[in-house]
Formats: C-alpha cells, structure tokens, sequence
C-alpha cells in the first residue's frame, strides 16, 4: 500500500468502485427475460388457438328470443341462420332484412352457397353434410320461418337445427 501513495490509492479505490458497478449493471442487462416472454408466448397462442376454433355454439344472435322446448338435442358445430324480427344473418354476419330477402332471396343464396364452398374447401375429399343451425324470434309467424327454410334445401342444407331454450316441465 504504501507503493500507490495517498492519490493512487484514491484511485484505486475509485477504480474498484466503478468495476463494481459496472459489474452490477452488466448482471441487470444479462438478466433475460426470455422466460418469461416464452411463457406469455405460449399463452397468447393457446388462446388464439382455443377461441378460433371453439365452435361458436350457444351464442344467439342479437334481438332473438329462442322459443322454449321441453326436449331437444344439444347443438351442432353448424353455419348458423338467423331471424330477428327484422333483420336476417349468417353466422352473425347480417345478410338484409327479412322483407327484402323474402322479396329477393339471392343475397342469402349467395352467402349459404359461399359457406358451402368455404366448407368443401376446408374438407377437401368429403361429402357437404348439408347441416345448419337455425335461429328465429319466437314473435315471428311459422309462415315467414317456413320460407326460410324452404331455401335452405336449393343450397343443399337438408339437416337444419332449430335452436330452442330449454324449459324444464313443471
């Protein structure tokens, strides 16, 4: 020590001090993160995957109220039509209102054709299995449904699904 002298060891101490710190700053930068960004990774993707290809059973269409039913059978993974009191949509898409699909019926020709082709697509190889979900207001007459149905055999939908609330027996 008494070779650095009063100054040299001042800076010698100063010296140490900085490596220190440069040490304590290079041991914060090296923490990684990258755990943890792996983990939120792999969450983000299991959610996406897990909401994108949930069927989307269940959920009704705005501004319909489903007639009760005291039995019925559990949905089907299905493109879903439905009816409000005045508006019509294929898989919550709106399509027009019931008076002009009624008048015109070509706009949901076209929609139910498209979602057939987006299903042969997908399923290269099989057979449309011809199978649809079908929502109405429990206010609208049995008249104006059964015409909507009456469309659905031209696009090659023969199983249709009426979807109900359950109503227990009392």
């Amino acid at each position: 020590m008494s070779s650095l002298g009063t100054i040299g060891f001042h800076k010698h101490l100063v010296n140490r001090a900085n490596q220190k710190k440069v040490k304590r700053r290079n041991s914060l930068a090296g923490l990684t993160l990258t755990s943890m960004v792996d983990m939120f990774s792999l969450l983000v993707i299991f959610l996406l995957q897990t909401f994108s290809t949930a069927p989307k059973l269940g959920s009704v269409a705005k501004g319909i109220v489903l007639p009760a039913a005291y039995s019925g059978k559990p949905l089907i993974d299905a493109p879903t039509l439905a009816l409000t009191q005045a508006d019509v949509y294929l898989d919550q898409k709106p399509i027009g209102t019931l008076e002009a699909i009624l008048k015109d019926p070509s706009p949901l020709l076209t929609n139910l054709n498209l979602t057939r082709e987006k299903w042969l697509a997908i399923h290269p190889g099989e057979t449309f299995r011809g199978k649809i979900s079908f929502q109405a207001h429990k206010d609208l007459p049995s008249t104006i449904v059964s015409q909507f149905m009456a469309l659905l055999p031209s696009q090659n939908y023969s199983s249709v699904q009426m979807a109900v609330v359950a109503e227990s027996k009392k």
